[in-house]
C-alpha cells in the first residue's frame, strides 16, 4: 500500500511499519509530520496524509519483530554487504569492517594480533529505522536488490547479537504427537530457548569477559549439575518467551510455568549444611553467585509483568513499599559491594555533584544529558530549601554521597550503549548508597524517596531504553510507587517532575 505524492510511503502490512521510498527507512509514528515537512508537504494535503495513516497499525521500533536470517529482503529497504560475529551463541550484526573489529576486542576480547579470519562471516544487512533505532537484520542474498554505500561506523549502533526471532520461541514448538514418556518436552524447550536466545539477553557478572560467555560457560555447567539452579534458568526462559508473545493467552502460560520454575528454585535456593560440605570454597561461591542473579532477574521480570513481588512462600502478593524495599535489595545483590566503586567522604554539599560533572567528557556536547546532570548537580540545594534542617546529623551525608553516586553512575551509563553496562550502573548505584540511606528509605523519608525516584527516572529509566527486558516499565511502577507516599508533599514531587520524561 503506498501512500503520498509519487508514492513516497509504502506501508507494510507484514511488519506494520511505514517506510519512506525516497530515503529508504521507516518512519517512527511521532516523527511522521516533522518528516512530512522534509518533504516539502504542507498544510491541507500534509493533514490529509497524517488522517490516512493515522488509520494505520504503525509498531513502534522496540515492539518491532524482525525477519529471521532465511527472509527475502523487505521492498523498499536497502540491502548492504555487512558482517556477522560467528562465536558462538552471539551473533552480533555491523556493517562495517572497523566496527566488527571494535566488537571483537569488546566482547571477546580478541584484538589485532589475534587471527581473525574464523570469527566472520560475510552477510546481507537490512534495517528499518536509522539513528538510535537502528538494528540490522539478516536477509537471504540475492541479486535483486541494489546495494547502497552504507557504514555504520560513525553511527555508533550495530545489532547487539540477539536474534530474537531466530530462535524458535516454546510457544511456537510443535510437541512430537508420541513423546518418549522419559522426556520433558516442555522442560527441554525451555532449556533450549535459554541456551540460543534468553540468556543473551541477560547481563553478565561484573567481572566475566561477557554476558553471553558468563552464561554459557559458568551458569549454565553449574545448573546442568543442580537441579534448582536449572529451575531458576528455566524460569527466565519461561518469562522471556512471555515478552516474546502478542496473544494474553499465551503470555499467561509462560508466567504460570515460569512461577512454578522459581518455585522449585526457591526451594533449594539455600543449599543444606550437608551440601555446602560437598562442595569447595570456589564451587560454593560460583553456585552462590549464580543463584542470586538467578533472583534478580526473575524479580525483576515479575515486576514487570504485574506489579507483583513473590513472599518466601513464593505466593504472589500486591506491591507496597515493604515489597518493593525488598526488591531493591535483591537488585543489589546482582553486583558485588567489592566491584562498586568506592564511595568518598565530602566536607561540603558544594563539593558532591560537581566532581561527577566535571567528568562528563563526551556528555557535554549533548544538551539534554548535560541538563540531566545539572538537575542532579542541583539537587541538594533545592532539597534544602524544601525539606529545611535534617532530622538525624547523617541523614545529609548519606543524601550527599547518594547524590554523588548518582551522578558518576548516570555519567559512566551514558558513555555506552552496552546493555550490561546499563544494567550493572542502575544496580551498582544501590550498592553505593549508605546503610543509612538505606534506613531512610525503608523509613519512607521524603528526602530519600526523591533521591530514590531520581534514579528510578534516569537509571532505571535508561537500563530501560537500552532494551533489558525483564525491567521494560520498571522505571514507571516504582515512580508510581514513590508518587503515592509523596501524595502529601507536593514541593518534594516537583523535584521528581524535572526528570520524568
Amino acid at each position: 500500500m503506498r501512500l503520498g505524492p509519487h508514492d513516497l510511503l509504502e506501508y507494510n502490512a507484514g511488519y506494520r511499519v511505514l517506510i519512506c521510498r525516497d530515503c529508504q527507512y521507516a518512519i517512527q509514528k511521532n516523527a511522521l509530520g516533522s518528516h512530512l515537512l522534509r518533504h516539502k508537504i504542507y498544510r491541507e494535503e500534509r493533514q490529509r496524509l497524517l488522517s490516512a495513516i493515522n488509520e494505520l497499525d504503525i509498531v513502534e521500533p522496540d515492539d518491532l519483530l524482525l525477519p529471521t536470517p532465511d527472509t527475502l529482503p523487505v521492498a523498499a529497504l536497502p540491502v548492504m554487504s555487512g558482517h556477522g560475529c560467528t562465536v558462538t551463541g552471539c551473533g552480533y550484526l555491523c556493517a562495517s569492517s572497523k566496527r566488527m573489529r571494535r566488537h571483537w576486542s569488546d566482547a571477546h576480547g580478541v584484538n589485532g594480533s589475534d587471527n581473525m579470519s574464523s570469527l566472520e562471516r560475510s552477510v546481507k544487512l537490512q534495517t528499518f529505522f536509522r539513528g538510535t533505532k537502528l538494528k540490522y537484520f539478516e536477509v537471504a542474498a540475492t541479486s535483486s536488490y541494489p546495494e547502497p554505500r552504507i557504514s555504520d561506523d560513525k553511527s555508533g549502533h550495530g545489532r547487539g547479537g540477539l536474534k530474537l526471532n531466530a530462535a524458535t520461541s516454546p510457544a511456537h514448538l510443535t510437541p512430537n504427537p508420541t513423546p518418549c514418556p522419559a522426556v520433558d518436552l516442555e522442560t527441554l524447550t525451555y532449556f533450549h530457548h535459554f541456551i540460543t536466545t534468553a540468556s543473551l539477553s541477560l547481563p553478565g557478572a561484573e567481572d566475566s569477559l561477557s554476558p553471553p560467555q558468563y552464561w554459557e560457560k559458568e551458569v549454565i555447567p553449574l545448573a546442568l549439575q543442580r537441579q534448582w539452579l536449572m529451575c531458576g534458568l528455566l524460569a527466565i526462559s519461561a518469562y522471556y518467551s512471555a515478552t516474546l508473545e502478542d496473544r494474553a493467552t499465551a503470555r499467561t502460560l509462560h508466567c504460570k510455568r515460569a512461577t512454578k520454575f522459581y518455585s522449585d528454585f526457591c526451594v533449594g535456593f539455600k543449599p543444606t549444611n550437608d551440601e555446602m560440605n560437598r562442595m569447595t570454597t570456589e564451587t560454593y561461591w560460583k553456585v552462590k553467585r549464580a543463584g542470586i542473579h538467578i533472583k534478580s532477574v526473575v524479580t525483576c521480570a515479575q515486576w514487570t509483568f504485574n506489579g507483583f513481588t513473590i513472599n518466601q512462600e513464593t505466593t504472589p502478593v500486591p506491591a507496597t513499599f515493604p515489597q518493593l524495599d525488598s526488591f531493591l535489595q535483591d537488585m543489589r545483590s546482582f553486583v558485588s559491594p567489592e566491584s562498586a566503586m568506592s564511595s568518598c567522604t565530602y566536607q561540603s554539599r558544594d563539593e558532591i555533584p560537581q566532581r561527577a560533572l566535571d567528568k562528563n567528557g563526551p556528555l557535554e556536547n549533548d544538551n539534554a544529558r548535560t541538563m540531566l546532570l545539572n538537575h542532579i548537580h542541583t539537587l541538594p540545594y533545592r532539597m534544602a530549601e524544601i525539606f529545611g534542617k535534617p532530622d538525624h546529623e547523617e541523614d545529609a551525608p548519606a543524601i550527599l554521597l547518594a547524590i554523588k553516586a548518582l551522578s558518576e553512575c548516570c555519567t559512566s551509563s551514558f558513555e555506552s550503549d552496552a546493555l550490561s553496562r546499563a544494567w550493572q550502573c542502575m544496580a551498582g548505584w544501590l550498592t553505593r548508597t549508605t546503610d543509612h540511606f538505606n534506613r531512610m528509605v525503608s523509613l519512607q523519608n521524603s528526602a530519600a524517596l526523591v533521591v530514590l525516584a531520581y534514579w528510578a527516572a534516569t537509571l532505571v529509566e535508561r537500563a530501560e531504553k537500552c532494551g533489558i527486558w525483564f525491567i521494560h516499565g520498571l522505571s514507571r511502577t516504582i515512580l508510581s510507587e514513590i508518587r503515592e507516599l509523596l501524595s502529601t508533599d507536593d514541593a518534594a514531587w516537583a523535584l521528581v517532575q524535572e526528570v520524568i520524561n
